[in-house]
């Protein structure tokens, strides 16, 4: 899969949506006292969710109301820098690249020692009774811009 973000766009690019601060927790490391990498990908989903929540848009509300679902269809992560038990961090939600029917969102985790992960996901906007691809809402498509 073509990425929609460089590295460079994901290490560089100053467009956000959201920023969520956090501390890495205990349960986040592995028996090397660094990050076990998919804990990496809950940072991101984590951010996302809040990230919408702060645009007005209800998540939970929109995916029960059955008419549109926007599932993950891929996601990555690059990681740059070792977080350990304590370190404080920020996650931040890049400004997505929007399509007509899929978006993607990028990701970058910083802490003291500059920046730790970059990572992007792609979601798709569907119709939820026929699980094919549609337009995303003009709604969430200003939600997300």
């Amino acid at each position: 899969m073509k990425r929609a973000f460089s590295v460079d766009e994901l290490k560089r690019t100053a467009a956000r949506l959201a920023v969520e601060r956090r501390s890495v927790r205990f349960q986040d490391v592995d028996a090397a006292g660094i990050v076990f990498y998919p804990r990496v990908l809950e940072y991101f989903s984590d951010a996302y969710m809040t990230a919408l929540k702060e645009r007005g848009v209800d998540l939970p509300g929109l995916i029960a109301g059955g008419g549109v679902k926007l599932p993950l269809v891929h996601a990555e992560a690059d990681y740059l820098l070792p977080l350990r038990f304590g370190d404080a961090v920020e996650v931040e939600v890049l400004a997505p690249k929007l399509g007509d029917t899929s978006f993607t969102v990028g990701y970058r985790v910083t802490a003291a020692g500059g920046i730790a992960a970059i990572g992007q996901t792609v979601h798709v906007c569907i119709d939820g009774a026929r699980f094919t691809p549609r337009p995303i809402p003009d709604d969430l498509r200003g939600a997300l811009s």
